[in-house]
């Protein structure tokens, strides 16, 4: 199952319905109006990667980088 967003045709009105992914492109039923005449949306969503933005709220990946931990070439300072 997964969470898809659409647009009823009639009203305007977006909203999110939980389907399978067979479903995913069928119509569904507008919640503002009950048409049912709607398009499914390509939606934005968030990702939280590490990265210069979350080292100040994280201490476990401050740690991490500072002691150069992490494996690989890269992490573990086997380049160069």
């Amino acid at each position: 199952m997964a969470l898809y967003e659409y647009e009823c045709s009639d009203c305007e009105e977006r909203f999110d319905v939980m389907r399978s992914m067979t479903a995913a492109d069928e119509p569904a039923q507008c919640p503002e109006c009950g048409g049912t005449e709607s398009r499914r949306l390509i939606s934005n969503f968030t990702s939280i990667t590490p990265g210069a933005s979350t080292l100040s709220s994280n201490p476990m990946m401050d740690a991490r980088i500072a002691s150069g931990g992490g494996g690989g070439c890269c992490g573990g300072g086997c380049c160069g």
